[in-house]
């Protein structure tokens, strides 16, 4: 049974919408699907780790300067040209045992498969296990990955614990955030990632009780 999309979601909309018009003027823009009530879990006490490629590189220090308040800890591991399947490996590490918000912003040097992305998300779920919440980022990039994205919105809607911030929808049909590859990033829209996952992370949490 397909679950309802959570109240991280609605979080998740609401703080990003409102961070990114900050960035952008009086535009809007949706981060994650269209929210309902459901039974999402929100961590206490947030610790973040976030695994990434060159774009997650390209924003470190902002990442660390928008959630220095708001979380107990951060740890960012990125490297250029990383593969998904070499990040999820590094989801076994000390760093992201202690996390109990895992963010990953990976794909971006993966083919454009649907299959691989399930499995993907699946071996991320699982490693996660039931008291972690996973963020994952879509895949802004030429050549098929709206079929990619179209099985991350199926995944976001049947995984409890996933969330899933929507990069395509807050590109699309924006000019000045893309470099001329059409994946980097000018620093408008290095500013804008950073919101964007930072405001996730920030809705995935709770402050702990007194």
């Amino acid at each position: 049974m397909t679950k309802p999309l959570g109240a991280t979601r609605r979080a998740v909309q609401q703080a990003g919408t409102i961070g990114l018009a900050v960035v952008m003027g009086a535009t809007t823009v949706p981060v994650a699907a269209t929210p309902d009530q459901s039974q999402t879990i929100k961590v206490r006490a947030p610790k973040a780790f976030i695994v990434g490629d060159s774009l997650t590189v390209g924003i470190k220090s902002q990442l660390r300067s928008k959630l220095r308040k708001h979380v107990r800890s951060v740890h960012i591991d990125a490297r250029v040209s990383r593969h998904t399947g070499e990040g999820i490996r590094r989801l076994g590490s000390p760093a992201a045992a202690r996390a109990n918000v895992w963010l990953v912003a990976l794909g971006t040097n993966d083919a454009a498969s649907t299959s691989a992305t399930r499995r993907n998300v699946a071996t991320v779920m699982r490693m996660a296990g039931p008291k972690r919440q996973v963020i994952w980022v879509n895949v802004v990039r030429p050549g098929g990955y709206h079929r990619v994205n179209r099985t991350f919105a199926e995944l976001d809607r049947r995984h409890e614990r996933l969330t899933v911030v929507d990069w395509a929808a807050i590109v699309r049909g924006r000019s000045g955030l893309l470099a001329g590859d059409r994946v980097h990033l000018t620093p408008r829209g290095n500013r804008l990632r950073a919101v964007a996952m930072c405001d996730a992370i920030k809705a995935a949490s709770r402050p702990a009780a007194a």
